[in-house]
């Protein structure tokens, strides 16, 4: 027994005529008499009486009428609820994030995703080391993590480079009679004291490792595991440390600290998207994650996020 079938059946009982249902249907009379036929030989009975005034069903058409239209009736809902899902997708959808990215890309993020009024979204904030574990686990649908290692479980994409900039108090002052603003080289910041995030670090491990190539003893003032607060107590002269813009770009719009270019290093650290592999994502998280995607781009081809751009082959164009 077929769903088409009863489709058919149910037509012929609601007309009572063979030739309306199949007008209605859009089908071959014939046909439509071939299909009929084949469900009364799979029921083992006759389903219709046939006489001058047309075509009524049986005892045994009646029960299988009303069962047809039920089943029938139940085809149509979860059309439309399928339907509706794919045009208005829907669920809670988990997004982890170190909290440099969160402070450039979480505002526009959620201004976009207004849009699906029906996803609700968890932003988790944690360290970069942290998103990849926590991705494998199942923990967070998707995250966006800076500097992430290959993970079994893990579907990783590589997005942008993203720059490190110098950041010191506004009138900090500078050797040779540089403002504070201008770029700065290794043999200068090594003459500061340095703020550097508490390991492990990524940021912390470029750094070192481009005063110790270039033979420059340094003095390490703190270790620091917030951003926040390492902002704060750059700000208020204790120090100079290294951030990525996106971490400062609300700090250096107010004029609380200045952020230099590095002369003579190249300090990047890369954000890349996890997401479980080869796990079926639900449509709320495709949305999310493709309109995450689109915000990312949007920003890194604008002036709002200084210092980055995507790495080759990553889809995503400045």
């Amino acid at each position: 027994m077929e769903l088409r079938q009863l489709k058919y059946f149910a037509a012929i009982v609601e007309h009572g005529n063979m030739t309306r249902a199949a007008e209605t249907l859009h089908v071959a009379q014939p046909a439509l008499s071939q299909q009929l036929a084949n469900l009364e030989a799979d029921v083992g009975g006759r389903l219709f009486e046939r006489g001058p005034l047309g075509m009524r069903a049986t005892a045994a058409g009646e029960i299988l009428y009303r069962h047809a239209r039920s089943l029938l009736r139940q085809i149509d809902d979860m059309r439309a609820s399928i339907d509706h899902e794919i045009a208005n997708p829907s669920g809670r959808v988990v997004l982890g994030m170190a909290g440099s990215t969160a402070r450039i890309v979480a505002a526009p993020l959620l201004i976009a995703l207004k849009a699906y009024p029906d996803i609700l979204i968890e932003l988790v904030e944690r360290p970069s080391a942290e998103l990849v574990g926590l991705t494998a686990q199942g923990s967070v649908d998707l995250a966006i993590a800076v500097d992430a290692q290959p993970s079994r479980g893990v579907a990783l994409t590589p997005l942008f480079h993203e720059r490190l900039f110098v950041v010191l108090a506004r009138g900090a002052k500078r050797s040779r009679g540089r403002r504070a603003g201008h770029a700065i080289d290794l043999a200068e910041l090594a003459t500061h004291p340095l703020l550097l995030p508490s390991p492990p670090s990524t940021i912390r491990s470029r750094i070192e490792v481009a005063l110790t190539d270039a033979h420059l003893p340094y003095r390490l003032a703190a270790e620091v595991s917030a951003t926040d607060l390492l902002i704060h107590l750059v700000a208020s002269g204790v120090g100079v440390t290294a951030l990525p813009w996106s971490a400062l770009a609300d700090e250096v719009r107010r004029n609380r600290i200045h952020a230099c270019e590095l002369l003579d290093a190249k300090l990047e650290r890369e954000l890349s998207l996890c997401m479980p592999a080869d796990v079926a994502v639900s449509q709320a998280v495709e949305v999310v994650r493709d309109t995450l995607l689109g915000e990312l781009g949007r920003l890194a081809s604008s002036s709002d996020w200084r210092g980055v751009h995507p790495v080759a082959g990553s889809g995503i164009g400045r």
